[in-house]
């Protein structure tokens, strides 16, 4: 009778992580079709721009000549912005150079004072 109670609560045991274990794998399941779902709505997204361009009755190679002159376009944006940039950062260097030199010319002559001031105060000694 002790053996058949042992056995059954083993068999019971046995059953629930047969069933807990069913339990994950539903849940893995649901979560990945819930990415593959996720999945197929972005790649119908993505394909849906395309289909935009089939569908608007106005020939692929006038959308191709639009992209290429907007592609054009924004870059020669682009590089007037980036020519404009440098222009700007060879001015800073320049303005930086010539900082540099005053404060070179500034500091020569703060010693050639100092050194008057000194040789002054030694005489008046």
């Amino acid at each position: 009778m002790a053996q058949r109670k042992e056995k059954g609560r083993e068999t019971e045991a046995i059953h629930d992580d047969i069933i807990l274990n069913l339990h994950k794998q539903i849940a893995t399941m649901e979560h990945e079709i819930k990415l593959l779902k996720d999945q197929e709505v972005d790649q119908k997204n993505q394909a849906s721009g395309y289909e935009t361009l089939l569908r608007d009755g106005i020939p692929l190679n006038e959308h191709f000549l639009a992209l290429k002159n907007k592609f054009n376009n924004e870059q020669k944006e682009l590089q007037a912005k980036v020519k404009n940039a440098q222009s700007d950062i060879e001015r800073d260097e320049a303005s930086n150079e010539n900082k540099r030199h005053r404060i070179e010319v500034m500091q020569n002559d703060y010693r050639k004072v100092l050194n008057r001031y000194e040789e002054t105060k030694e005489r008046a000694n």
